[in-house]
């Protein structure tokens, strides 16, 4: 279906190479609507030029071919220019993996681009050469379906999933307690394929339609917001946080004679002026290299440093590596499992310094953390990006340690906080839910990009959905408290070295969400699939009546 406007005409008709890189254009950007960046309008009208390319690929001898390779370079533009800043990761491990890096970011947007690829095949052979405007229906939920598999398959990687161009804690942001992210990308996919309509065909109701539900949401979002002014924000009695926030490079962590350069600068700055009034000190992952806690020397010095003041001792909390004789033996051969692990140390005065239970790390970052192909490939001598281990293992249990002096926590370490719905509803073998979610994270990998300003935007989203308060504690990215409505009552941003003294906000009472997740996501399937099936059939049927 070729559209009625002369310059969007030319536009479709635009093929071979020209058209390959007209489409990754339109991908890249697209991404644009994403932070830091937040031009929303722009995603929406390249999402919309999309769906117009695919409907002008039906004249061609093989439109489901055609269509599958529109998408894919729609999509290959899309995560190029989105995620650009993981080559960052490569040029800081060194010559060894530079090399690699261009090869291993093309492949990975490449394998990514895939997803958009069969949703740009099966959207141009469902709905043919229908000139209804039930094709936005199937557009935005043939697209839908292919991003919310790309979020769970192989581990999943739901990194800018369309909905994120609406900045969290901003009014359109909040429908996220009632849909989640899923939900939002839903209203972006429906108003993109909406303007294609207007654009393409003079068709404006289904944008008309999304246009009013988008006003909603921004309506909904603004009273809630306004129904809770930050000013208003409740505390739990007797917590003092200190979120540590050290400017230290990714490559300096690897260089092995700045190491105690690097733990002499984080101790300082958890020492300074106000220790006192201190409950709880929060490190980032990453800020020691390596198996801290089985560092003695390190672990005294520690203990004396945070007995040293004139109050009681806070309780310490961060990320660290760990190690475990693989399958219960004593070590064997040396051979261990290793765990991206989280815990507290408190330092009573009466009694020996006590470490909680480990949480480990349950979603792990593909060769960043473990190798895909296992221990077999181990044999190869790959190792991975973030440490000189062949592989980490990842964690089995959702339960995650009580926090001496805290609520009931969720751990959740680095890119864990990227996944809707991976908050827990229990923490604890008692049935405990959790009051707050604590972020630890290692953003120095990718330097000053707008890597860190992604991952604390979906940060922001999980309070939102969750209803509770987050803490992040970073290495290289942005620190800091984020209320139950996704707003950032404190931070340090990437740039800053020092430290965040602040309270911990209570929780709100669970959102429509956070009680009824999987059952929410069930109804954006079931909504796409009929979406589908119903928008798949009008058309057939107008496509009859006008023949």
């Amino acid at each position: 279906m070729k559209p009625e406007n002369n310059l969007l005409k030319r536009f479709v008709d635009l093929g071979g190479w020209r058209g390959f890189v007209m489409n990754i254009a339109l991908g890249g950007f697209a991404v644009l609507g994403h932070a830091p960046f937040y031009i929303w309008p722009v995603t929406l009208v390249c999402l919309a030029l999309f769906m117009i390319r695919l409907d002008g690929v039906q004249g061609c001898t093989h439109p489901v071919k055609a269509g599958f390779w529109a998408g894919f370079g729609v999509g290959f533009g899309y995560f190029l220019f989105g995620l650009y800043w993981i080559g960052s990761a490569f040029l800081a491990r060194g010559s060894g993996y530079t090399v690699i890096m261009p090869f291993a970011i093309l492949a990975f947007c490449a394998a990514l681009a895939l997803f958009w690829a069969v949703a740009g095949a099966v959207y141009v052979k469902l709905v043919g050469r229908s000139v209804s405007a039930w094709r936005a229906g199937v557009f935005a939920s043939v697209l839908f379906l292919t991003e919310f598999v790309r979020g769970h398959v192989l581990g999943g990687f739901p990194w800018n999933i369309p909905g994120y161009i609406f900045a969290a804690g901003h009014p359109v942001s909040q429908i996220a307690s009632l849909v989640g992210i899923y939900g939002v990308s839903v209203l972006v996919l429906f108003l993109s394929a909406g303007l294609a309509l207007g654009l393409g065909q003079r068709k404006f109701v289904p944008f008309a339609l999304g246009l009013v539900v988008l006003a909603s949401a921004f309506g909904y979002g603004s009273l809630r917001l306004k129904a809770a002014p930050i000013e208003n924000t409740q505390y739990v009695d007797g917590v003092k946080l200190r979120i540590v926030h050290a400017k230290i490079s990714q490559k300096d962590k690897f260089d092995s004679d700045k190491y105690v350069q690097i733990v002499d600068h984080y101790f300082r700055l958890s020492m300074g002026e106000g220790f006192d009034d201190i409950t709880h000190i929060i490190w980032p992952e990453g800020a020691v290299p390596g198996l801290m806690f089985e560092d003695p020397g390190l672990m005294q010095v520690l203990e004396e440093l945070m007995r040293s003041g004139g109050g009681e001792p806070p309780v310490f909390i961060t990320q660290t590596l760990r190690s475990q004789p693989r399958d219960g033996h004593a070590g064997v051969l040396g051979k261990f499992d290793y765990y991206n692990a989280a815990a507290a140390i408190s330092f009573p005065r009466e009694a020996p310094a006590q470490i909680s239970r480990f949480y480990d790390k349950r979603k792990l970052v593909p060769f960043g953390e473990f190798v895909p192909g296992g221990r077999l490939v181990e044999k190869l001598g790959i190792k991975s990006l973030s440490t000189a281990l062949a592989s980490i293992t990842p964690g089995k249990s959702k339960y995650v340690p009580i926090l001496p002096g805290l609520p009931p926590v969720s751990i959740q370490i680095c890119y864990e906080i990227i996944f809707p719905g991976f908050t827990p509803q229990t923490v604890s073998d008692a049935g405990q839910a959790p009051e707050w979610i604590l972020n630890v994270s290692n953003d120095s990998w990718y330097g000053d990009s707008a890597g860190p300003y992604q991952h604390i935007n979906q940060a922001r989203y999980r309070a939102i959905e969750q209803g509770l308060p987050v803490v992040r504690s970073t290495s290289g990215g942005i620190s800091g408290v984020i209320d139950s409505y996704g707003r950032q009552l404190a931070y340090k941003n990437l740039d800053e070295d020092g430290v965040l003294d602040t309270a911990l906000p209570r929780p709100l009472a669970k959102t429509v969400y956070s009680r009824a997740t999987n059952f929410i996501i069930f109804l954006l399937i079931a909504w796409a699939l009929i979406g589908c099936y119903v928008g798949v059939r009008r058309s057939r049927q107008l496509h009859l009546a006008y023949r």
